[in-house]
């Protein structure tokens, strides 16, 4: 019986696991898609609308939009069919784009990482100072006591100065 058991899940693991892909990666299949499109084997038209334009309805009948939307779609030549000169400046336009991509992102890291480090520098500070002097006092000898009274003190100030400034 424990073996008929063990041999039905291990026929469902292992239907489970033979799966076609595109169940699982609906992105993939679009992709898929996307790029055949994109090489000409497959014919689609996009339409461009104006997101002022739609109206949710209940109604069976088809959508009228108001004003007339095109359907043309833009032809533009691919990185292989450009000249020379329409190539240098396609690379210094990329180039210029992705400069100030990441800049705009070094900015926005930069003013987030001071943010979400996580602790401020008084509680780090706080932190330290009160572990050594916790642990100067549980070494219990008289000059550790010393050291570890102070080390206690001195996180505590750093510890009062982060919650009056929170």
């Amino acid at each position: 019986m424990k073996n008929k058991i063990t041999l039905f899940l291990s026929i469902v693991i292992l239907a489970s696991c033979s799966a076609p892909k595109y169940s699982y990666y609906f992105s993939h299949q679009k992709k898929a898609v996307a790029s055949s499109t994109a090489t000409g084997t497959k014919t689609s038209e996009v339409i461009s609308t104006d997101p002022q334009l739609l109206e949710a309805s209940s109604a069976e009948s088809p959508v009228v939009f108001s004003e007339e939307v095109s359907t043309t779609v833009p032809v533009s030549k691919t990185y292989l069919q450009m000249n020379k000169g329409e190539r240098k400046a396609l690379r210094h336009q990329l180039k210029k784009e992705i400069k100030t991509y990441l800049s705009a992102k070094k900015n926005v890291d930069s003013a987030n990482s001071a943010q979400a480090s996580g602790m401020d520098h008084d509680l780090k500070l706080a932190i330290i100072f009160g572990a050594v002097g916790i642990v100067g006092l549980l070494i219990g000898t008289q000059v550790f006591n010393i050291i570890g009274g102070i080390a206690l003190l001195i996180g505590v100030i750093f510890f009062v100065k982060w919650i009056i400034r929170q």
